[in-house]
């Protein structure tokens, strides 16, 4: 069987089951009560996705370059469209296209999108990181889910 359409195939499902619990869960309760569950989510779902990305990338004894590599490999995989920098320290991570607010707008949810960034990509960015090394601050410079043209968001490996 084809491997690109094997993972086309488990992304899109992926996908469409994160977005599925989260609307029946709101449904049933409420759009708070989902996103305090997503949010629950999003504080294991990062160290399960990095721990694989080690396991995929054989990396044993994680350094920032590692994390770099590690960051990159996540939005490739997830279909981003990003950038990273790194320089002293400091990663920046610079999104054009989003597949999470893109797919809020086509579902004509956008209207919730900024509440749900608020609450979920530095978590996801925090938790992904401290897979990698032991202390880091993010720092969500601006966000398409606000209107503006990039997510910039800074990690900072402190040491």
């Amino acid at each position: 069987m084809d491997t690109r359409l094997l993972s086309e195939y488990f992304k899109k499902c992926f996908v469409a089951v994160d977005g599925l619990w989260f609307m029946m869960v709101e449904e049933a309760d409420s759009f708070d009560k989902a996103l305090e569950i997503d949010r629950r989510v999003w504080e294991i779902v990062p160290k399960i996705q990095a721990r694989k990305i080690k396991e995929l990338l054989e990396i044993k004894d994680p350094t920032q370059e590692d994390l770099i590599r590690a960051i990159k490999f996540k939005l490739d995989a997830e279909d981003f469209v990003s950038t990273l920098d790194a320089e002293n320290g400091r990663i920046r991570v610079t999104i054009r296209e989003c597949p999470w607010v893109a797919l809020l707008k086509k579902t004509n949810r956008e209207h919730v999108a900024k509440r749900i960034c608020d609450a979920i990509c530095s978590l996801e960015y925090r938790v992904f990181a401290k897979e990698f090394v032991e202390t880091v601050d993010i720092n969500v410079e601006s966000r398409l889910s606000c209107g503006d043209k990039v997510c910039s968001i800074v990690l900072t490996v402190c040491s």
